[in-house]
């Protein structure tokens, strides 16, 4: 068995906490660990690293490396530029059958890389279950009982049984409606043999090369001549749903009922309904403080947020904006971040941390003529070398000890020391240690720009 994360998306409707160049499957919003990671942990319940695959894309290859540090042996797939996700699994079945040696036989997880489910036990036993069905030739998607009539998801109605298994029970896919009106979604709710669509499928690879040939010839064309000519043309290649492909036009759809707790976490009205309350109604995550408010959501990153005598709003505070949005209007934000672009604002685009080949750097304060960044130097990796025509460097170490060499002058620095380069100096840094090391770095001159940077 083999499993494909989807984390190539982009989103911005948990602005400010997630931007065009930090999407939602990055995000720690249920805890110390990303979306993405918690993902990838669920499927090592019952897969090997080897047996899981991530595709991305460029932009976002160190996101994805960081977040999973340190984790190693999974295959990362890079997308040459953002398709849809019809593309993103023909190549994951393509990587498994060339790259790793995959049987058409191996049946293929493909999950989202940004969703909350739980408990994971009981998801996991929902994937294993829906292996033998796919094994059995079914495109098999999981579906989650709608508990309200929301136009943002996609509905299948259940048709026949096909397959009974202790408590769990799988259906033919008798039809498939992307995004229904309010009221249709209504009558879909009342009706009561339709599911939400959770975004997991199951399926063989055997299986997925023929609904590819069958449902879409247009990217079969491609994919019959191999995972590398599919990469090598891949601007070519149409915007495809996967969706669209497995289940809008697919005679071989199975369901299979998940009861369990779900979300896309696509808004934070979203966010809310799987954050833990207290007795008022309030979630609140980080420094916050909450006083005669009901109905709240308060998420802090870095500064107390306090709310007095409100109800049904969600403050979110990020280190370089705050948001405040009535509960209910939260599916505005994305409005909000358009009005943000059209003004040619840097926070709706980027987020105040940024993740490298090396690491991660997190914007601590800026003004005209200088930068300061915290730095996250992890084990085996380095930062040159390289050097700057118009700014300085300097570095106060934090925790881990660093190699430095600077104009070809080695030192090892630890807590406390620090070390200056100045304008085209030459400079390499390197965390040979076993933990990630935190630095403080200052940057000073007439332009602080990243394009600042000459390869030695």
């Amino acid at each position: 068995m083999k499993a494909l994360i989807m984390a190539g998306g982009s989103g911005t409707r948990l602005w400010p906490l997630s931007r065009e160049k930090y999407p939602k499957q990055f995000l720690k919003v249920l805890g110390d660990k990303s979306l993405l990671k918690l993902t990838y942990e669920r499927l090592l319940n019952f897969l090997d690293h080897s047996d899981i695959m991530i595709a991305t894309s460029y932009e976002y290859e160190y996101h994805v490396r960081n977040h999973l540090y340190p984790y190693e042996g999974y295959s990362l797939i890079l997308e040459p530029e953002k398709k849809n996700t019809g593309p993103t699994v023909m190549l994951g079945i393509l990587f498994a059958l060339e790259k790793l040696s995959s049987s058409e036989d191996d049946v293929l997880f493909v999950v989202p890389s940004d969703h909350y489910l739980s408990p994971t036990e009981k998801y996991v036993s929902y994937l294993k279950f829906g292996a033998k069905l796919a094994m059995m030739g079914y495109i098999v998607t999981f579906g989650i009982k709608p508990s309200y009539p929301d136009t943002n998801f996609g509905y299948i109605k259940l048709g026949k049984s096909i397959l009974s298994e202790g408590d769990y029970t799988a259906y033919q896919m008798e039809r498939f409606v992307e995004k229904p009106s309010y009221t249709v979604a209504q009558n879909f709710l009342e009706e009561g043999s339709y599911m939400w669509n959770s975004g997991n499928f199951a399926l063989t690879l055997k299986t997925g090369l023929e609904e590819i040939k069958e449902n879409a010839p247009e990217l079969w064309q491609f994919a019959r001549e191999g995972f590398e000519h599919a990469l090598e043309n891949y601007s070519k290649l149409p915007e495809i749903a996967f969706d669209y492909i497995e289940m809008e036009k697919t005679k071989k759809g199975a369901v299979i009922p998940m009861d369990i707790n779900w979300s896309d976490v696509g808004s934070f009205e979203g966010l809310y309904k799987v954050l833990p309350v207290n007795d008022r109604g309030n979630a609140h995550v980080g420094d916050t403080l909450i006083m005669d408010a009901e109905n709240t959501l308060a998420y802090s990153t870095e500064r107390l947020v306090a709310l007095i005598g409100v109800s049904d709003v969600a403050v979110i505070e990020e280190r370089d904006a705050v948001l405040v949005v009535r509960r209910d209007a939260s599916h505005k934000v994305r409005d909000l971040v358009n009005k943000l672009k059209s003004m040619g604002r840097r926070e709706a685009k980027y987020h105040v941390e940024i993740h490298e080949r090396w690491g991660r750097r997190l914007l601590l304060d800026e003004g005209n003529t200088y930068k300061i960044y915290r730095l996250t130097i992890y084990p085996q990796r380095e930062i040159g070398p390289h050097m700057h025509m118009h700014s300085t460097r300097t570095w106060m170490i934090l925790s881990g000890t660093l190699l430095f060499n600077v104009k070809s002058e080695e030192k090892f620095v630890s807590v406390g020391d620090s070390c200056f380069a100045g304008k085209a100096t030459p400079y390499f840094i390197k965390n040979q240690g076993f933990i990630p090391a935190e630095l403080i770095e200052v940057r000073v001159g007439e332009y602080l720009g990243d394009e600042d940077v000459i390869p030695q």
